[in-house]
């Protein structure tokens, strides 16, 4: 390269579109094309068959050696080098045209039909042309309307269509239907929706006036998206006070379902319109436009001259699109109203889409060829010369160009430029033994921008230029000493490499530099090898680095690779398939799905941003950001809880397991905007490379070693962690800096409370309550009970979210010594067991507010004294409604027995004296329903239970009286109480029976009837006494 004069000459060769460029840099450029189709009937994307080289198209259609007329359409996507390829079939044709030939080469340079029209008429063979000044007064007539009018000229020009139609089209609207689209189309807010940069109207615009960014591809029609209303729209137009028919309309297109349906009608039935008023809006109409071309037929005919005519664009001729085709396809062998034609042959540019939707059906079938141009029209070695020829090109002074094109552009005499700059680095051949320099290129790098910067679609001449050879080329000459800076995202990084480089360079723009340099330039890999004479690092030229003031560096010395010849393929492999060199010295590409490889490189330009800003957001769960969170919490963690003996640096698995489970990360980033980190990993290279590392290990390995690259991997990822377990394991036992926790001491105290309130421990003291108690759960089986509704509402708390449950769990495998090998035996670390065990019960199940830890940024272990509170806040209020439950049913049997001391002997007594009652008043015919106490055998418990409540009738501490109800005594005295209920009953209505019988035995003046009742009168006051005094007892 010349630095020089490329800076000069940039500008002007580097063009995407080959209509701006001059005719000498055209031919210098140009790269012949070899893979091009010829059908007879159009299809959309031809695949297999016969390509054809450029030349031999030339020859056996272009050059039309048979002299007939024909119309040749050239398609493919955009992009792919349609007016390149037209461009250089005038060019070519130019050269060995017959005498008797008249070129018109249409271009497409201000895209516009008064342009267009303005090259017809430059052309010397219409110099004399019938109605030569109405053409010309017809361009010079051009609007001189300032922009925004013309736009909203077009715009009102299609609601006066719709106004105006008389349903003469193929798609018709009903009156109603046409009503609401003039309605919604004069709402103020979609008036401006239509008119913005990306809306219609820009792309009708674009075919009228004299400069425009739209892309020249564009088609000039309504499409379906144009017409979809969005919610945020729909508010716009009803916030700013729309006409209901207009409302309506925007209503159905706002629908998911009838919405894209409703817009594609509208679309379709708008764009019949666009012809009449892109040529109302530019002052054209069909007829001229038409009757152009027929004069300059008729006059060449008069000349005796045929015409071959050369259109790079067809959609610039939006609006008399139609008039052109019909003018073009009509043949030279017969007569229009007695006036002769010349013979006529058309090569005219169009895309895929356009020439598939815009071409009528008759017209199509009157197409006599079709040149598809595929969009990876170029080869490897294509590609290579590609490049090679523009920077060629922009390295020759504008004159040595033109020398070479004034002496008919032999290839043989093909000019290259003296090198400058590049003289070490790679060349490519461009035939007749002339070689050019690709610097600042690589073939790898030229690769590996076409693989990996280029989008899929975007893999054609037009983008190579744009967003390869012109940044990287501007980047070398204006911008050296930072070069490449380019921004473009290094595709699996190399570890090892990486890790030489940061080992050797201190300066993070510099590692950034090389580092992308050895990844896209070279071959990524940390090798360096000597061969024929030269040292080569990374498969780089060492020269090439000094071109750059790269520092020297140190590398893995290797044998020079063995370079497999290229075997020739007539079929011409495409780009996507890298060398054989390429593809042995990168054994990941063949390896690893390139999807992944993006999905690392995306995640490392993320992290590489983080080194520079010192602050990353990696709460979404999607794309680069879903990557890095992944690692940081999922595979981070789970690596740091595996790989670590936490038991053997005196912290218990379920303590570990807890802070790995928890909002608080392990391992954090720096500057991280949520989520805090135990350890917090630095914004540098290092920190990048071990969190590359755990994603190449999931998405690479699948969570295993098993790909390339993978022992470094393993290696970084080790020693890291031996790095930072000291710390680590610190954090994970402290509670604060400084305070180890202590949440099994509430997790202890809570589950031995949850065994009391379950009745799963019933002693009256804590004495008898060991940890057999504690660890062997005896669910109380009973699924009623008769506590209190403050008892019961405290058991429900206690379990909501499993939260009972998930502190026993905590108890039960807190002291666990995990045996490894899968062992299933569980033994228990007694020493500490005990020790902790012992310190709560000694303390009453209590831990003072200074000792508590419930800030925990833990949480599950802050749940354990989330747990103890919600019972501590509880208990008292619990312990007075247990107590003055149990108070009250106490005092119904002390009443009923006459007494407050009641053991087992009382009961005995009691009960046979109920018994004695029964007998009696069956012998007397007294009628009572004889009841027994149930579970009278278990006196003994019932008199338990009266003791166990009457001991804490005066108890003031909680827990004691907690501990006295755990057995729900009242449950056990509440068939006693039944009993004494029962028994007052009966007894009641014996005496109700005594005195009906008593009163029976006097007279209705109350003196007592005969002799004869005196003793039936004794036997009842006998029996009355003896039942009174029973019940009084």
């Amino acid at each position: 390269m010349n630095a020089d004069i490329a800076k000069e000459r940039i500008s002007y060769v580097a063009r995407p579109d080959s209509i701006t460029s001059s005719e000498g840099d055209f031919l210098a450029t140009h790269v012949s094309v070899k893979k091009l189709k010829v059908l007879d009937k159009f299809e959309l994307s031809p695949a297999g068959g016969k390509s054809y080289t450029e030349e031999e198209l030339f020859k056996d259609f272009i050059s039309n050696p048979e002299d007939k007329h024909q119309f040749i359409a050239v398609y493919g996507q955009s992009g792919t080098g349609k007016s390149h390829l037209i461009r250089w079939f005038e060019a070519r044709y130019e050269q060995n045209k017959p005498k008797d030939e008249v070129i018109l080469f249409i271009r497409r340079s201000d895209n516009t039909l008064k342009g267009t029209i303005r090259q017809l008429l430059e052309k010397p063979e219409v110099q004399d042309i019938s109605n030569k000044e109405v053409y010309e007064r017809l361009v010079k007539a051009s609007l001189s309307v300032e922009e925004n009018k013309l736009k909203d000229m077009i715009y009102h020009n299609f609601i006066i269509e719709i106004n105006n139609d008389s349903d003469e089209q193929d798609i018709q609207l009903t009156t109603v239907r046409k009503k609401r689209l003039i309605a919604f189309l004069n709402n103020e807010v979609v008036h401006d929706y239509l008119m913005s940069s990306s809306g219609p109207v820009e792309r009708m615009y674009s075919k009228i006036a004299e400069h425009t960014l739209v892309d020249r591809d564009t088609v000039a029609q309504f499409e379906a998206n144009d017409f979809i209303v969005s919610p945020e729209l729909y508010d716009n137009i009803t916030n700013a006070g729309a006409d209901p028919k207009a409302e309506r309309m925007a209503r159905e297109l706002m629908s998911d379902e009838e919405g894209p349906i409703e817009a594609q009608k509208i679309a379709n039935y708008l764009n019949q319109f666009v012809g009449a008023v892109i040529q109302r809006c530019a002052g054209i109409e069909p007829g001229d436009f038409k009757q152009i071309f027929l004069d300059i037929r008729k006059e060449l005919y008069r000349l005796d001259k045929k015409l071959t005519l050369f259109i790079e664009d067809v959609t610039s001729f939006t609006g008399v699109d139609t008039a052109l085709l019909d003018a073009l396809i009509e043949e030279h062998t017969g007569k229009r109203d007695g006036e002769n034609l010349c013979r006529i042959s058309s090569i005219v540019g169009t895309t895929n889409n356009y020439l598939q939707n815009n071409f009528k059906d008759n017209h199509k079938d009157r197409i006599t060829k079709y040149i598809y141009i595929p969009s990876d029209v170029l080869d490897e070695d294509g590609l290579y010369e590609f490049v090679a020829r523009y920077i060629n090109t922009m390295s020759l002074e504008e004159e040595s160009i033109s020398d070479w094109v004034n002496g008919h552009a032999n290839p043989e005499d093909y000019p290259v430029h003296d090198l400058v700059e590049g003289k070490n680095w790679e060349y490519v051949n461009v035939g007749y033994n002339k070689e050019i320099s690709i610097y600042p290129f690589t073939k790898r790098s030229i690769l590996y921008f076409y693989n990996y910067v280029l989008q899929k679609g975007h893999q054609t001449p037009r983008y190579i230029i744009r967003d390869i050879i012109e940044p990287v080329v501007r980047d070398a000459i204006f911008n050296k000493e930072s070069f490449p800076s380019v921004d473009i995202d290094v595709v699996n990084v190399n570890q090892t490499l990486s890790f030489r480089i940061h080992s050797q360079v201190s300066d993070e723009k510099m590692i950034n530099r090389i580092l992308k340099f050895m990844s896209v330039w070279g071959n990524g890999k940390p090798d360096q090898y000597e061969e024929n004479g030269r040292t080569y690092i990374a498969g780089i030229p060492k020269a090439a680095f000094d071109d750059f003031n790269f520092p020297s560096l140190n590398m893995d010395i290797v044998q020079a690779p063995v370079h497999a010849e290229k075997q020739v393929d007539v079929t011409a492999q495409t780009v996507h398939n890298v060398t054989a060199e390429a593809s042995e010295t990168d054994a990941v590409y063949t390896s690893v799905p390139l999807a992944k490889i993006k999905k690392l490189d995306a995640a490392n330009k993320l992290l590489t941003k983080w080194t520079n800003e010192h602050i990353i957001d990696i709460s979404a769960t999607v794309g680069a950001s879903g990557t890095v969170h992944s690692a940081i919490y999922d595979e981070i963690p789970d690596y740091l809880y595996s790989a670590i003996n936490w038991q053997a640096k005196g912290v218990t698995t379920n303590n570990a397991k807890k802070v790995k489970e928890s909002s608080l990360l392990f391992v954090a980033l720096e500057g991280q905007t949520k989520n805090e980190g135990l350890y917090v990993l630095p914004a540098n290279w290092n920190s990048i490379n071990i969190i590359l590392a755990f994603i190449r290990w999931k998405e690479y390995g699948n969570k295993s070693w098993d790909y390339p690259g993978a022992d470094f991997d393993a290696y970084l990822i080790t020693t890291w962690t031996e790095s930072i377990k000291k710390e680590l394991v610190a954090r994970v036992k402290e509670y604060k800096p400084g305070v180890e926790t202590r949440y099994i001491e509430a997790a202890i105290a809570g589950e031995m409370y949850r065994t009391i309130l379950t009745g799963e421990f019933r002693e009256k003291s804590l004495k008898n309550f060991t940890i057999k108690e504690l660890l062997a759960s005896k669910p109380n089986k009973n699924s009623s009970n008769s506590h209190s509704k403050e008892w019961n509402s405290l058991l429900s708390v206690m379990e909501q979210k499993n939260a009972a449950k998930n502190n026993q769990e905590t108890v039960r495998t807190y002291f666990n010594i995990d045996q490894g090998g899968g062992s299933k035996v569980i033994v228990l670390d007694q020493i500490l067991l005990s020790k902790v065990f012992s310190k709560v019960k000694r303390n009453h199940l209590a831990i003072s507010e200074e000792e508590k830890q419930s800030d925990d940024k833990v949480k599950l272990r802050k749940d354990a004294y989330v747990f103890l509170n919600d019972i501590e806040e509880r208990m008292e209020s619990v312990a007075k409604a247990e107590l003055e439950l149990g108070r009250e049913k106490l005092e119904k049997i002390f009443d009923a027995f006459g007494d407050d001391k009641i053991g087992e002997d009382e009961l005995t007594e009691f009960v046979d004296r109920a018994k004695r009652f029964f007998e009696e008043a069956n012998k007397t015919q007294i009628n009572v329903k004889e009841c027994r106490l149930e579970g009278e055998k278990k006196l003994p418990t019932l008199a338990k239970a009266i003791s166990d409540i009457s001991s804490v009738l005066d108890e003031k501490d909680p827990l004691t009286i907690l501990m006295a109800f755990a057995g729900d005594p009242i449950s056990t005295i509440k068939p006693l109480l039944e009993f004494i209920d029962s028994l007052e009953n009966e007894v009641q209505k014996a005496k109700n029976q005594i005195d009906i019988k008593k009163s029976g035995l006097m007279g209705f003046d109350g003196v007592e009837e005969a002799e004869r009742y005196i003793e039936e009168k004794k036997n009842i006051v006998e029996y009355k006494e003896k039942l009174e005094r029973m019940v009084n007892a």
